[in-house]
């Protein structure tokens, strides 16, 4: 497995852990909380997520040092640019989608957590991209 999709791997499953945490926190809660309660959390999931990702990085390149300073190649572009063709029209649809319920009676609040979790899904979907790029062997 490349330093690249092992990056991949941990940034899908810390995305996954963190922010499948905070929006379960707000769901369990059902939005009860006072808006700075979940501000916070923003803000605690953001630094949380940050500090997994370095520790579990810096691990990772500690353990494989010769992978971790290897460049992109041309495999790895074009793994990237599939990923993001993949991740950003899940992103729009989604944005479409979460303007769309404006018209159903949704807060700005919640169309503002709204908009969160579209960005979270599509870096999902592009972590995942990225992952199944690499576990296909596919490019170009």
């Amino acid at each position: 497995m490349s330093f690249k999709e092992k990056i991949a791997w941990i940034s899908v499953v810390t995305t996954i852990l963190v922010w499948g945490g905070y929006f379960g926190f707000m769901a369990a809660t059902g939005g009860r909380m006072p808006g700075p309660v979940y501000l916070v959390g923003f803000f605690g999931a953001v630094i949380v997520q940050t500090i997994l990702v370095v520790i579990a990085s810096i691990v990772t390149a500690v353990l494989a040092p010769k992978d971790a300073s290897a460049g992109s190649d041309e495999r790895d572009r074009d793994i990237s640019r599939r990923a993001y063709a993949i991740a950003y029209p899940v992103l729009l649809t989604l944005i479409v989608l979460v303007a769309a319920s404006m018209h159903f009676g949704i807060t700005s609040r919640d169309m503002a957590y709204e908009i969160m979790a579209a960005i979270v899904i599509a870096e999902i979907v592009h972590y995942g991209a990225q992952i199944a790029g690499y576990r296909n062997g596919r490019h170009g």
